[in-house]
């Protein structure tokens, strides 16, 4: 049996639900999982006993994110203390971990590190690429190449982004899971078309221009039936919200706390995802749990994992094909139901947990 370090939330609240359910997984299999979580923050360190294995929760020494010379000297015990095998990260806490582990251990501890965000959407939230940031891209290349033996990427367009802005090609495809919260599907009125966006409000999701299209679409098309929902925050939250004000058919909601996200997805015909560039978005794995089909673009690596017609409409993320998408769902409606059964069958195929836990449990044998 192994000791794994895994650095996220230890919480079951939205995707970072994947390690929290890997690490009792991996508990009973028999391992020692210790579980270094930023949120919800731990002050004293738990015990979880499952069967012959354990989970020993902890966090930072503070609630800050974890950076400093401090933090560094606190993880080396707790690697002196547990000699873990294998490493697993997730954002800022990864640095140090693995950093840490690989120098300690000589190399011998097995390390992954998670490659969630795409470069492309980050350079164009970013709008502005300083010199702090180039370094920071530069210090990351050098963490991948010398630190990490594994770069899990959730989508094949992560594992070529990987490679094409920082030249690592020890990418491995492992696609992220979502936690089955699905009851039943709710009846709604059927003599409206609702298509809701959730997620952030930032320049590489494309929000404000699914907002034009479907200002320029209900010009053409006055008698539509579709109702286009948005919510969220972000960078462009006021911009969105003086954009919807007064246009009939928008609905905006603002920030959605996490127990309204499912009522909100499954009261939905479809969920679009307008994203410029972006890895898996989480809200599309939720949407397809939930039953609902999705409307998403081709620059998104959960595009590439959904057949067109199937459990989805693709389309191009300009303003010309998302217009051209709101009268291919309005003349298709009849296939909704069919694509919203598909939506779920497929999540069941690629994105349950027990299918993650499965797939990585095997990168420690």
């Amino acid at each position: 049996m192994k000791t794994i370090v895994i650095t996220h939330n230890y919480s079951e609240v939205s995707f970072a639900a994947m390690s929290y359910h890997l690490a009792n997984y991996l508990a009973e299999l028999g391992h020692q999982v210790v579980f270094i979580s930023h949120h919800p923050y731990f002050p004293e360190k738990k015990i979880i006993a499952k069967g012959v294995g354990e989970i020993v929760v902890c966090s930072w020494p503070t609630t800050k994110r974890p950076t400093s010379l401090k933090d560094f000297l606190w993880y080396c015990k707790i690697h002196l203390k547990y000699k873990p095998d294998v490493i697993i990260g997730h954002f800022v806490g990864s640095n140090i971990t693995i950093l840490g582990s690989k120098v300690l251990s000589l190399g011998k501890t097995k390390t992954f590190d998670y490659y969630h965000t795409l470069t492309d959407q980050l350079l164009t939230d970013l709008k502005k690429v300083t010199l702090k940031q180039r370094l920071l891209f530069f210090r990351k290349k050098v963490f991948y190449s010398l630190f990490c033996d594994v770069v899990i990427c959730p989508s094949e367009l992560a594992k070529k982004d990987l490679a094409l802005f920082h030249g690592i090609r020890k990418g491995t495809v492992v696609l992220n899971p979502m936690v089955d919260r699905f009851e039943n599907k709710k009846n709604f009125p059927k003599n409206i078309i609702i298509i809701s966006y959730l997620g952030r409000l930032d320049a590489s999701k494309g929000v404000i221009d699914l907002i034009e299209a479907y200002k320029e679409y209900k010009m053409k098309v006055t008698n539509s039936k579709v109702i286009l929902r948005i919510a969220g925050t972000g960078s462009q939250a006021a911009k969105i919200k003086e954009l919807v004000d007064n246009s009939l058919g928008i609905e905006y909601f603002g920030g959605l706390t996490y127990n309204c996200i499912d009522d909100y997805l499954n009261e939905s015909h479809f969920t679009v995802i307008p994203s410029k560039f972006d890895n898996l978005p989480t809200v599309g794995l939720e949407s397809i749990m939930n039953q609902t089909p999705l409307l998403i673009s081709n620059t998104t690596g959960l595009a590439d994992y959904l057949t067109d017609g199937k459990e989805c409409f693709k389309f191009d993320s300009n303003i010309a094909s998302m217009v051209a998408l709101f009268g291919r769902v309005e003349s298709n409606f009849d296939l909704q139901e069919q694509m919203s059964r598909n939506a779920r069958i497929t999540y069941l195929d690629k994105f349950s947990m027990k299918m993650y836990c499965d797939t990585f449990s095997k990168f420690l044998l």
